[in-house]
């Protein structure tokens, strides 16, 4: 946390970043510990943790610029990285949601950005088919199967880092709290797509994303929670029969699919998260 809070508040943002609005979900660790003190610095409490897309509702809401970037802590933004998104996004009023090439901490380049999923690639995930071969069988949504070396216009990109035009919130709503965490930002992009929108991917902005996030101590209940908000997504854009075979292949194909690939690639001691999260996932309501 404390590295993104100072990237964001270098020299060559003093006159471009008006507020910074941190929205603690009732967090039990030390990472609020060592903010730097600063009057842009705007620090909400939540009593509960109500779930990333509430939160993220609560700072747009909070928000009266012109542009909302919505980062995750585990960033880390270039000197110009701000000011070159205020840049582009001034000249190309085509565009609604602009996202920047990552990198991991290793300086890889993190598959950032999504395509909005259909039933059947839905089901290539829960089979594995996608894993064995994304080139053949595309990933439902994360673009594994392309290298993120070329600017483009995408469905989605990833809600670690998106910078925003504040007036799309008016056209779309914000994010849908029915989404706990994950998958938010992807329902976002399509209702936005829907009435016209458009998102963009530009590699000429990068910026830092760790990938070390919350909940990745807890990876049962973190599965649990990814299966639930896909589920939820399914259920909200297809039809019964596409929800019924994204449920049904999560339901009874995924666990053993998840599992026989774990063993494969030599991780069997993860098995066991896989058999809480799926533990969760059956004592929850969403149902046909």
């Amino acid at each position: 946390m404390g590295k993104c809070i100072h990237s964001i508040l270098s020299d060559k943002n003093i006159g471009v970043v008006s507020k910074i609005f941190i929205i603690d979900n009732n967090t039990t660790d030390t990472s609020l510990d060592n903010l730097p003190v600063n009057d842009r610095i705007i620090l909400v409490r939540n009593t509960e943790n109500v779930g990333f897309s509430r939160a993220c509702n609560q700072g747009f809401k909070l928000c009266s610029a012109p542009f909302v970037l919505l980062l995750n802590p585990d960033t880390q933004l270039f000197e110009t990285t701000l000011t070159d998104c205020i840049d582009f996004m001034n000249k190309r009023e085509d565009v609604d949601v602009l996202g920047c090439q990552l990198f991991q901490d290793d300086g890889k380049i993190a598959k950032s950005c999504a395509r909005f999923p259909s039933p059947l690639t839905m089901f290539f995930d829960a089979s594995g088919l996608s894993k064995i071969s994304p080139r053949i069988f595309k990933p439902a949504s994360l673009m594994t199967d392309w290298d993120h070396t070329e600017s483009r216009f995408v469905d989605q990109v990833i809600g670690a880092f998106m910078f925003m035009r504040s007036s799309i919130f008016k056209k779309t709503g914000y994010f849908d709290e029915r989404f706990f965490v994950y998958f938010e930002e992807l329902d976002f992009s399509k209702r936005l797509a829907e009435l016209g929108g458009k998102s963009y991917y530009n590699t000429t902005i990068k910026a830092i994303h760790s990938e070390n996030g919350t909940t990745m101590s807890v990876k049962g209940f973190r599965l649990f929670l990814y299966l639930k908000s896909r589920l939820q997504y399914a259920k909200k854009h297809f039809g019964y029969a596409g929800y019924f075979l994204v449920w049904s292949s999560t339901i009874f194909i995924e666990p053993f699919s998840r599992t026989l690939l774990l063993l494969i690639t030599g991780n069997p001691g993860e098995v066991r998260n896989v058999f809480q999260g799926y533990r969760l996932l059956i004592k929850s309501p969403l149902l046909p």
